[in-house]
């Protein structure tokens, strides 16, 4: 079964009942026996990722040799779907991308392929959540969400800004999709920071596609979107941004190279992976 083509620009409310419809096509018209294609409801988590060697969340290395500690980070994703391909992306190789970076951080944009080309639409969460990143090193459980039993190889999701449905939650970010303070440290130096990242509409600006797993979905299983820090801040040079004022934070605005290389990362499919939980019960 393949999934309808969306027109470029639409809005998120049409983007997401375009998935939603989507996803009760393939139940319906995939017509699988067996376990593949029978309708199944799964749960939904989020997690943050360790960084290799590291016992602390939020605590990593920078491939420019600085250490970042977060001390807060927030930020607002979803809705996620789950999709029967594989990434188109999987295949590029780190290093390509490793030496590509100091050309791509001053004016990258982020992937501008087909969503949908995903295929088959194997789960979902249709909505919004406010994370707070260093909250909890165990998952946290979002709810129950509704699927096609079947192994599913890919998944993206959307960052965006918080809506007044977050409430209270929601204006803690102040408008902004992330929003992180911490410190960056090398040698001698120590910088602290505070760097707020925005992803307003269209949809194509906001979207994070085809990140790679290997989840089997059926029933009794949670599968968990781990967010991954270290791997937002490669290639940022804090050396580069402005001294900070009496030990005050530094704003990383857009104009600066931290900034911009952020802007890049947190929406590469290498920002976040995903693992699939057989046997969960709420």
């Amino acid at each position: 079964m393949s999934s309808p083509v969306f027109p470029r620009g639409m809005s998120r409310r049409a983007f997401t009942l375009g998935l939603g419809a989507a996803l009760a096509a393939g139940g319906s018209a995939c017509g699988l026996s067996g376990t593949g294609g029978r309708g199944i409801v799964f749960h939904m988590g989020l997690r943050t990722a360790l960084a290799p060697e590291a016992t602390q969340v939020g605590e990593f290395t920078t491939d420019t040799g600085w250490g970042v500690r977060l001390t807060s980070a927030r930020m607002v994703l979803g809705p996620i779907y789950l999709f029967e391909n594989a990434s188109p992306l999987q295949q590029q190789a780190r290093g390509v991308l490793r030496s590509l970076m100091d050309v791509l951080v001053p004016t990258a944009h982020a992937h501008d392929g087909d969503f949908f080309s995903g295929g088959t639409v194997l789960g979902e969460w249709d909505r919004e959540v406010v994370f707070d990143l260093l909250a909890q090193e165990d998952a946290r459980v979002l709810g129950r969400s509704p699927g096609i039993a079947g192994r599913a190889r890919s998944f993206s999701l959307l960052l965006q800004p918080p809506s007044r449905a977050l409430g209270d939650e929601g204006a803690a970010l102040q408008g902004h999709s992330v929003l992180m303070e911490g410190t960056a440290f090398r040698g001698e130096q120590r910088i602290p920071f505070r760097v707020a990242l925005d992803f307003p509409p269209p949809v194509e600006t906001q979207r994070v596609d085809f990140v790679p797993i290997e989840a089997d979905l059926d029933d009794d299983g949670l599968f968990v979107v781990e967010v991954r820090p270290h791997q937002w801040f490669q290639g940022a040079h804090f050396d580069r941004l402005p001294p900070s004022t009496e030990g005050l934070p530094v704003d990383v605005t857009p104009e600066t190279q931290v900034h911009r290389a952020l802007s890049v990362n947190v929406r590469r499919f290498t920002a976040f992976s995903g693992a699939w939980e057989p046997g969960f019960t709420s």
